[in-house]
């Protein structure tokens, strides 16, 4: 029994670290794909179109065809975290990285258990510990350091870029709190599906011109990592939720961390980003702030 219990475990663990990575791996090929001119809206609506095609179909073949049966009270929550906790996060995440770079993009999105803890302390919603205000200051003290905002160069960033990255974090951080607030009775492919649904609505209506002037993939290759990164949006989600079910939300959660430091080396092999020792260093302060932070949650 125990034995079977740690295979479980173990295979929780596997799925959550491949989560993670898989998220990383997201990010890197969008970065690519936005550095070969494509624009953001015109990825967008190809990559949520089909990755909503393809939940659609994911839940089709399931037995449970009440799925599709979305009880109206939830057609508002729905609504609301498909466009402010999916649709705006990913919208403002690559309209920074085209002004970017992915890993300083990432670092701020992935700071959004700082802006959950800074949000309960402003509103006074929920007690925060000495710990927990501690790893906020750690978390800033590493922003700065990254973005190097004191250093003889002032910032090297563009600050349009770096605006757009942290309110996208804000969105993330919305999208967790909102969907454990109101939205986790909902089967998990059903409340994806929909709000997959809501966010590409949005990105068409965003963009009406695409079947106009559709983008011209003269690369077959160019189009091949545009399918592969929708494939990609589906994946890790999947997989942090069988890990999830295997080791639970807070240890599942704990091992996402490992997104960011995934996405600075794929960024470092992939898009030669480098980052100065100080900037490494600022790094470690967030990741183990966020450590903290998702350990005392």
């Amino acid at each position: 029994m125990y034995q079977e219990e740690w295979k479980e475990r173990k295979i929780g663990y596997v799925y959550s670290i491949l989560s993670a990575f898989i998220y990383a791996l997201q990010v890197v090929v969008a970065k690519t794909i936005l550095g070969e001119g494509i624009p953001a809206l015109d990825l967008l609506v190809i990559q949520y179109t089909t990755c909503t095609a393809m939940l659609g179909l994911f839940t089709l073949s399931r037995r449970d065809k009440s799925l599709f049966c979305l009880k109206k009270p939830f057609w508002k929550p729905i609504i609301i975290q498909g466009v402010i906790g999916c649709a705006s996060t990913s919208f403002l995440l690559y309209m920074a990285m085209e002004r970017i770079n992915a890993g300083i993009a990432s670092m701020l999105l992935y700071l959004c258990p700082v802006y959950v803890c800074l949000f309960f302390m402003i509103t006074g919603i929920r007690r925060i510990g000495l710990a927990n205000k501690i790893s906020v200051l750690g978390a800033a003290a590493g922003a700065v350091l990254v973005l190097n905002l004191f250093g003889q160069e002032g910032l090297t960033f563009s600050a349009f870029g770096i605006a757009l990255a942290a309110i996208a974090g804000v969105t993330y951080a919305f999208y967790g709190l909102y969907a454990d607030l109101r939205l986790r009775v909902l089967p998990a492919e059903q409340m994806l599906f929909y709000m997959y649904l809501v966010a590409t609505i949005m990105f068409w209506i965003l963009n009406p011109d695409f079947l106009i002037h559709p983008p011209q993939f003269q690369d077959p290759a160019l189009m091949g990592r545009v399918l592969f990164l929708a494939l990609l949006q589906v994946m890790p989600m999947a997989l942090l939720n069988l890990g999830i079910r295997a080791i639970g939300s807070n240890r599942a959660t704990i091992i996402a961390t490992a997104e960011l430091p995934f996405t600075l080396i794929l960024a470092f092999l992939f898009l030669n980003e480098t980052m100065s020792p100080v900037q490494v260093l600022g790094i470690v302060l967030i990741i183990a702030s966020i450590l903290i932070l998702q350990i005392k949650k």
